[in-house]
């Protein structure tokens, strides 16, 4: 690891401390991120990303101003606050308009390779990262922005290990490569049947993972509108994630199967086995980039 001046190092924590998703993170875990990051002048006014592409690095001006043309909204604010790319990079959502840094700017850039092999081989600073992105994502809820829908499962009647692990695949959107966490899950999630009016969770409870198997569950939250849930649906993933308690209340709108995993489980799996980290992360990152104005995968643009 190569040594930094010790006040160069500050500046640069301070300056990754800003910047999605690293807010939440302590002072040792922003220094690998610091020591790995570089400095580089702009002479001249340069377009880092192109619209249509993904970020290959995380950018945070030092000095100068990065900018992105043609976009307004929450994305070109966070641009001139913090600093972009983290999001567009974890989840590999495009870019809707050209980032350009104007001429006689000192950036501070943390390059793909260099953030990718700190997650892998640091869990504990995976996990305070996937949290803090799950933190943002209710966050952005607040603010009413345009999120896209969250996953679904395809609904079975059939409630075996096998059929769970495909539902429970779905749900988190694991790979080819989860199929030792999609089994650890599969075994420790609970079955559970609901009479019509009958509660989910109690307010202020430990948020658990809920998947909808049959029937329809009825949500509601002081000052909010109601909203029916059906088969397929998946509730309380990033709440548990983030260690918070869920906001709505919830109770069967009529007979309901539910498929449990406790957010201790959950927790304790994240803790485990980092695979189930990387793909909550790559998720929650793809929802809250396109949440403040950011586009969609290439694959899927």
């Amino acid at each position: 690891m190569p040594e930094l001046d010790p006040s160069m190092l500050t500046e640069r924590v301070l300056s990754l401390g800003r910047a999605a998703p690293f807010q939440q993170m302590g002072r040792n875990a922003l220094a690998l991120f610091a020591v790995a990051a570089r400095e580089e002048t702009f002479s001249r006014r340069t377009v880092l990303v192109h619209a249509g592409e993904r970020a290959a690095a995380v950018f945070l001006a030092l000095t100068g101003r990065l900018r992105l043309v043609g976009a307004t909204g929450a994305l070109a604010a966070e641009v001139d606050q913090v600093g972009i790319g983290a999001l567009s990079l974890l989840g590999g959502g495009t870019f809707l308009a050209d980032l350009v840094v104007e001429a006689g700017t000192v950036l501070l850039i943390l390059d793909e390779d260099s953030l990718r092999s700190i997650l892998e081989e640091n869990g504990a600073v995976a996990r305070t990262v996937l949290r803090a992105l799950a933190s943002k994502l209710r966050e952005l809820r607040h603010t009413g922005a345009p999120l896209p829908p969250p996953p679904r499962f395809p609904t079975t009647a059939r409630r075996d290990l096998v059929s769970r692990m495909l539902l429970l695949r779905e749900a988190f959107r694991l790979g080819r490569h989860g199929t030792t966490v999609v089994v650890r899950l599969a075994r420790v999630a609970r079955t559970v049947q609901l009479r019509e009016g009958a509660p989910v969770w109690a307010s202020g409870e430990p948020a658990d993972v809920v998947l909808v198997l049959e029937g329809a569950l009825r949500l509601f939250a002081p000052g909010s509108t109601e909203r029916e849930v059906g088969p397929g649906e998946v509730l309380g993933t990033v709440e548990a994630v983030a260690r918070l308690p869920m906001e709505e209340q919830a109770t069967a709108s009529r007979p309901s199967t539910l498929l449990i995993l406790s957010q201790s489980e959950v927790g304790e799996t994240l803790e485990d086995d980092d695979v189930l980290a990387f793909e909550l992360i790559r998720s929650f990152a793809a929802t809250l980039w396109i949440g403040m104005g950011g586009g969609p995968p290439a694959e899927d643009g």
